[in-house]
């Protein structure tokens, strides 16, 4: 993109709309100092903070908010586990009682969680599946190492995930030491494939109400059914409450060059659940893909942009709050 001029800093947005995982910070892990600078100063000089992640809130605290003054928190509001739940923060940055609502307490009762979490293990079994705890992937590959069956398994509450970390393209070599078919999947024989369309079989089985979806670059999320980025983001905007705990009220958001997007998978092609917040917004909100992706594979109609900075992902990000000072 040499000679391209640099995207340059929207000076009129009032909330961003954020996803998590490489996009703030690596996966499972915590944000950069730097990071947590910047998107404080964005806070502080009046922006706020709608992070939408399929990871989990104890996530998001531990990683990014945790870091960020208490007295900027009330400022932010988090959307974890794709659109399950959506929490706040007090006045004094500490998290709320209860989350503004909970599609995953709201619907599930005991019975139906254990069954849930038996499909799992079933489908564990069946797989020959080794789970570990999530961590980040080098310190994955250097512990563990990089057999597909070794996997790891991040039960979150309202969504369980599997890491597919060494199989979303198996070798011929590697297909031969399995004893199940693993379809072809746009070029690849990606594990995930396998483990979801036997997944649905069990779920539609048990009668419960989930949906397994591709998630970044290797995860396969089961999440609560009729849930997504789209649909929290969509609740949110339409709820004054909740809105006014930020300070912002109906008519705050209606306004598209006040509202941006920043996340990194956009693709429809390779599991770009994304494009899901884009979705939620009118057309003419920028959504900004700090991935280096192919804009063909992006929903039509959207105003997607490439980062053309030097650095990408959650680095690039950063390269975008840092342009603010020349904006």
């Amino acid at each position: 993109m040499s000679g391209t001029p640099l995207i340059k800093w929207n000076n009129r947005i009032r909330l961003v709309l954020s996803d998590v995982d490489e996009t703030i910070a690596d996966v499972y892990t915590p944000a950069e100092s730097e990071m947590t600078e910047e998107l404080s100063s964005f806070i502080r000089d009046g922006g706020k903070l709608f992070m939408v992640t399929g990871g989990s809130m104890a996530r998001v605290e531990r990683d990014i908010t945790n870091q960020i003054d208490p007295s900027l928190r009330r400022d932010i509001l988090v959307s974890h586990c794709s659109g399950s739940e959506v929490w706040g923060f007090t006045e004094f940055g500490e998290r709320r009682e209860n989350p503004f609502y909970s599609i995953y307490e709201e619907n599930f009762t005991p019975e139906l969680k254990q069954s849930w979490r038996d499909v799992i293990a079933q489908l564990i079994e069946e797989f020959a599946l080794r789970p570990h705890s999530a961590q980040p992937k080098v310190v994955f590959w250097e512990e563990v190492g990089r057999d597909p069956l070794d996997i790891m398994l991040d039960d979150r509450g309202p969504q369980i995930t599997m890491e597919i970390v060494n199989g979303i393209d198996l070798t011929d070599e590697q297909l031969a030491q399995l004893n199940y078919e693993v379809p072809l999947t746009h070029g690849k024989r990606d594990l995930r494939t396998a483990i979801q369309n036997r997944v649905t079989e069990l779920l539609t089985e048990a009668a419960v109400p989930i949906t397994p979806r591709f998630g970044g670059n290797f995860a396969l999320d089961f999440a609560v059914e009729g849930v997504s980025k789209t649909t929290s983001i969509q609740s949110v905007l339409t709820m004054p409450e909740v809105l006014a705990t930020i300070g912002l009220k109906p008519a705050d958001v209606q306004t598209p060059a006040e509202l941006e997007v920043w996340s990194d998978k956009y693709s429809v092609l390779h599991g770009g659940t994304d494009r899901h917040m884009s979705e939620a917004l009118a057309l003419e909100v920028r959504s900004i893909d700090f991935r280096e992706e192919d804009p063909a594979e992006f929903p039509e109609g959207y105003n997607i942009v490439l980062w053309n900075g030097q650095q990408h992902l959650h680095h690039g990000l950063l390269e975008y709050l840092q342009s603010r000072n020349n904006s």
